[in-house]
């Protein structure tokens, strides 16, 4: 990233973060983003500490030449994984990360006076769309482990229901009589 576009990238740098966590609240229901936005007790509401934790991580690693995937995967990860949790479907949880370019496009394209900064843009752009990416197999993971851990719990419960009936039946449940 240039030099030109950097500088109007930090200059916008807190606006641009302040936007994306109000959009990314936004997508709870009325009464959870109230709570979202107000508390900022990391206990209380750790969904919301973490989600303004990762996006200044994800806006900061934007500024960098490039993405350092030890620094933006926990971070999108942070964000992504309480999305697959609450049982978002995989376009709602992905369109936070896409909102992103559209709010730094309404504080940057305004500045922008050469071609070369409108490359710079398209290219971080470029580097949003691999936060993206990044997201979606973090979703995917998310999902498939809540998927396992449902049939994990069905087989466990089915278990325990055989070793009762073999207790009341005082016998193997499955045995032909004699």
């Amino acid at each position: 990233m240039r030099h030109e576009l950097k500088a109007i990238f930090s200059e916008h740098k807190q606006q641009i973060t302040d936007e994306w966590v109000a959009a990314i609240f936004g997508t709870y229901d009325i009464d959870t983003v109230g709570f979202l936005r107000t508390q900022d007790n990391a206990f209380l509401n750790p969904v919301g500490n973490k989600t303004k934790k990762a996006t200044v991580a994800l806006i900061d690693a934007l500024l960098d030449d490039e993405l350092d995937s030890d620094t933006v995967t926990p971070a999108v990860n942070e964000i992504i994984q309480v999305r697959a949790v609450q049982q978002f479907e995989a376009d709602q949880a992905m369109s936070v990360l896409f909102v992103l370019k559209s709010i730094i496009r309404k504080h940057i394209v305004p500045k922008l006076s050469k071609s070369e900064e409108f490359a710079d843009l398209l290219e971080l752009e470029s580097k949003i769309d691999s936060l993206a990416l990044v997201g979606f197999r973090i979703y995917a993971e998310c999902r498939d482990k809540i998927q396992r851990m449902r049939v994990d719990e069905f087989k466990r419960k089915h278990f325990q229901l055989l070793k009762r009936a073999e207790r009341i039946l005082e016998k193997p449940v499955g045995e032909p009589e004699s």
